[in-house]
């Protein structure tokens, strides 16, 4: 299968990237060439576009992308015009705090 339905899907690279290709490889999309290529940014074949996490809402909510896979705390850090639809149960955020 190439993509969902003509969807493009921005994917974060980093930590989340290999819980969000396998979350797409169980719906049927082919992310093969995602994970052989970490050069290339844009996956037509798949809809898969990959970015920093931090800019996943921003072409989200320009369009750029019609979903996304990102950290509910890039969703928290900065108000945009996106939701959150489901929490995938995949990733883990740590928060250390440091005094002296």
């Amino acid at each position: 299968m190439s993509s969902l339905d003509g969807l493009t899907i921005a994917v974060p690279r980093g930590a989340l990237m290999k819980g969000a290709l396998d979350l797409l490889d169980t719906l049927g999309v082919d992310t093969s060439e995602v994970r052989s290529n970490d050069r290339k940014l844009l996956f037509e074949d798949a809809g898969i576009v990959t970015m920093r996490p931090s800019d996943v809402p921003t072409y989200v909510e320009h369009g750029a992308a019609d979903i996304g896979i990102t950290g509910k705390d890039v969703l928290l850090e900065e108000p945009r015009d996106v939701y959150e639809l489901l929490d995938l149960g995949f990733g883990r955020c740590e928060m250390v705090v440091a005094a002296q």
